[in-house]
């Protein structure tokens, strides 16, 4: 399965393989193992810097490339870095080293400049280069480029910044996208679907209020439900609180339960801070369906709207994964691994105040959110 990590605060210039490797952890969420992790090198001002990146099974590599290649590609001004992390010696290991060192950008999408081996990713940890160009006295772009050791992780900016937000990365891939595995410790999976069918109930008869609704009335009602929602995305300290809240997480199901009442709360909810992150993560466990989907969905942009997006990306990949028809999901990931946060903020914001102005009565001159066309993500899409 790949995991994509895209980010828009730029590290340090690159000076050795050693300090790529003890950034890949704090960049993914989980230290990576038997994988295969590609890295575009993007070009600044201060020189080659890391762009996003990429992990794959080692299993799986030869099979996924061509859906990473043009996410690498797009960032790589400077080219691209592989590492192959696995406990496995080299010599079990020939053929997707020779794979990665066949890599064409005609055939593939992609041609991989330099390739790395280690087998973990810890401090003192030894790497050695697989391929890639060398000078005759050894050395190559990098220092330390033929061979050396990983640094001290803690000392890496994307560790740093895990640190800054009160996260340690999950020892494996499992383990860090176990936070959105469903299940409601405090709500049982019957009492679960009873809320949720409630919800559309609420969602449906609100609906045909504000459709016979007229003038101020409208406006109103319109009103009272986001003010209502603001309020409530204002209420929870952590995740756990959320979960046995059951009034907080029945409220939350009637924005969830439609694409009308999700359009008119999207902007409440990716502006809504660590608060209203952790009430869309209580949701996105409680329920199943299409409310699991949209929870999902407005907690990466509330991740996103935070510029603090190591689990947005995780978690509009299990949109996509668990629910392929989720339009707006699928869409936002793809801009997402594209690096268009900026603009999918400013476009959900624009398509937030486009599906209110409907909802009042006024004609939109462009499609509102709930036809989920934001131009990033159309673009993205390819």
């Amino acid at each position: 399965m790949n995991t994509f990590s895209t980010h828009t605060d730029r590290t340090p210039p690159i000076t050795t393989p050693g300090h790529l490797l003890a950034n890949i952890p704090g960049l993914l969420g989980f230290y990576p193992t038997e994988s295969v992790v590609f890295m575009a090198i993007d070009t600044t001002p201060r020189g080659p810097a890391m762009g996003p990146l990429a992990r794959v099974d080692i299993t799986d590599a030869q099979g996924t490339i061509t859906d990473i290649a043009p996410l690498l590609a797009e960032h790589a001004r400077e080219g691209v870095f592989a590492f192959l992390i696995s406990k496995q010696p080299l010599t079990e290991l020939r053929e997707v080293s020779h794979w990665l060192y066949s890599l064409d950008r005609a055939e593939d999408g992609v041609e991989i400049d330099a390739a790395w081996y280690a087998q973990e990713i810890t401090q003192n940890a030894p790497y050695i280069l697989l391929h890639g160009t060398v000078n005759a006295d050894g050395s190559g772009p990098m220092k330390k480029w033929v061979e050396g050791t990983i640094p001290a992780l803690t000392d890496a900016p994307s560790m740093r910044s895990c640190v800054d937000h009160n996260v340690v990365p999950e020892l494996n891939r499992e383990d860090f996208f176990s936070v959105f595995a469903p299940g409601n410790s405090y709500l049982d999976a019957e009492e679960a679907k009873v809320l949720a069918q409630q919800a559309r109930d609420s969602a449906t008869r609100y609906r045909e209020q504000v459709a016979v609704a007229h003038g101020k009335k409208r406006k109103d009602l319109l009103d009272h439900f986001l003010e209502d929602a603001q309020w409530a995305l204002e209420q929870v300290a952590s995740v756990e609180e959320a979960e046995q809240d059951s009034k907080l997480l029945e409220s939350c199901a009637v924005w969830l339960a439609t694409t009308w009442t999700r359009d008119l709360v999207v902007d409440i909810c990716a502006k809504a801070g660590e608060s209203g992150a952790d009430l869309l993560l209580a949701a996105a466990r409680t329920f199943s369906g299409e409310l699991r989907a949209n929870a999902l969905t407005l907690f990466a942009l509330a991740q996103l709207e935070q510029e603090w997006d190591i689990l947005a990306g995780p978690a509009l990949q299990l949109v996509t994964e668990e629910f392929p028809s989720h339009r707006l999901g699928a869409l936002l990931c793809q801009a997402y691994r594209h690096g268009l946060h900026e603009k999918v903020r400013d476009s959900i914001h624009t398509g937030a105040l486009k599906a209110y102005d409907t909802a009042l009565g006024k004609e939109p001159k462009e499609k509102t959110l709930s036809a989920e066309r934001s131009e990033p993500a159309r673009r993205a899409a390819g």
